[in-house]
């Protein structure tokens, strides 16, 4: 039998820096746009805080969302990853 996988400290990371860019999708957006890092969280998440600036439309700013190392599978609707 299979134990359950545990949900505790989130994944080690490259963390990105404040300020930096990167690439977010959300289901707000058509298509994925650039951000900028604008708030990092404790180290036991991956979330982080972005300003997005979507073609088109107003800046806007996403307090809390998961970050990866490279573009996550499309399934996945909100993400953040390395511009």
């Amino acid at each position: 039998m299979n134990k359950p996988k545990s949900k505790g400290a989130a994944p080690k990371i490259a963390r990105p820096r404040l300020g930096e860019s990167v690439i977010v999708r959300a289901p707000f957006f058509a298509q994925p746009t650039v951000a900028l890092v604008i708030g990092l969280y404790d180290e036991d998440t991956n979330d982080i805080a972005v300003q997005a600036f979507p073609v088109g439309r107003e800046s806007l700013q996403i307090p809390a969302i998961p970050y990866f190392d490279s573009e996550p599978e499309v399934g996945l609707r909100s993400a953040a990853w390395a511009a």
